[in-house]
């Protein structure tokens, strides 16, 4: 019998040994940069005091708020289209479920326009250039 615990031992420590190799960090590179461009069906100038935001978030899961994992406002942009750069930090395995574009362009205080389709970001696009287009906010 005091062998079979020692054997048993001895597998325990050999099965054991092997698992520090074992990588936990996420996979890919965390530091990302998302570019596109921000367009409205005509090309519009766009008042003074404007802001253009476009923001990278991640979907609501189980009753929790949506995410956001990096965002740009853009002040003054002058006329659409209006290119963005978006910084933000995601995993592999976070754009392998996706993650969404928001955009939004408002003035004095009132959201003018805002994208009603959805954009997704994904592993496959997330090097791609985005264009998102925007609609009115009113009816």
């Amino acid at each position: 019998m005091r062998r079979s615990y020692t054997l048993l031992a001895a597998v325990a420590v050999i099965a054991l040994s092997g698992c520090g190799h074992l990588e936990l960090a996420p996979e890919g590179d965390l530091a990302r940069v998302l570019v596109g461009r921000v367009q409205t069906d005509t090309d519009i100038p766009l008042p003074s005091g404007a802001e253009v935001t476009v923001r990278i978030v991640e979907p609501a899961m189980l009753g929790m708020p949506p995410r956001i994992l990096g965002s740009q406002t853009i002040r003054n942009p002058g006329a659409t289209p209006v290119d963005f750069r978006v910084e933000y930090q995601a995993d592999d395995e976070t754009l392998r479920r996706g993650l969404n574009i928001e955009a939004r362009i408002s003035w004095g205080g009132t959201l003018r326009f805002y994208n009603r389709n959805g954009y997704a970001v994904s592993l496959g696009n997330a090097t791609d250039v985005h264009r998102v287009s925007v609609n009115p906010a009113g009816p």
